[in-house]
This record gives structure tokens, sequence and C-alpha cells, in this order.
């Protein structure tokens, strides 16, 4: 009876340390796929200043009191160009976009008419 006792005990033995370096494996597995993944992310950039003048786009005639909405608007849309800058900020960073222009005027003539 004593010998049966001590196999299952040798056997659950066994399984634990199995068991335990199963965990051991999956979560150093996981860890690395963390630091390959999740974890490695660039650091956050620096936010981007509130730009007050876009080169190319003539904001006079905007009425004062719709001026700041305006440049606010200007400030968080972002750029269809693919540069994953806003309008205001691709206009002060890559003068010759062509795409940040006529969305630019755009969003003046509806200030000025409104």
């Amino acid at each position: 009876m004593r010998s049966r006792r001590q196999h299952r005990d040798r056997i659950a033995r066994q399984a634990a340390r199995k068991l335990a370096w199963c965990a051991v494996i999956i979560l150093g597995f996981t860890c690395v796929m963390m630091q390959l993944t999740v974890w490695n992310r660039p650091a956050a950039q620096d936010r981007e200043p509130f730009y007050t003048t876009l080169p190319g786009v003539d904001l006079n005639g905007v009425p004062p009191a719709k001026l700041p909405a305006l440049l606010k608007d200007l400030n968080t849309r972002r750029c269809t160009c693919e540069c994953m800058r806003t309008l205001a900020s691709c206009r002060n960073h890559h003068r010759s976009c062509s795409f940040s222009v006529p969305v630019s005027m755009e969003a003046v003539a509806a200030a000025r008419e409104h």
C-alpha cells in the first residue's frame, strides 16, 4: 500500500513539474511576442503646435468671430495626402501638397459665407 501511494505522489510531482514548465514556456513566449509587438512601440511624438497661418490660403475676409473655430477645424482635420498631419500642419510643412490647399480653401470659403 505504501508503494502505491509513493508511486502516485511521484507521478503527481512529475505532472506538477511538467505543468510548471509548460506555464514557463507559455509565459516566456507571451513576453517575447509582447516585446516584439505592443511593448516595442515608438515613443509618442510631440504634439503639433497650433498653427494660426496657412501658407497658400488667404484667411482675409473671415469674420474675426469665426476665425478661431476655422483654425481649430483646420488644426484637427487630417489631410488626405496621407502625410498623417492635420491640414494646417500639412500647409506649413508641405507647401507643395496639392490636397490640402483646396480643402483649406473650401473651409475658408464656407466660413466667409456663413
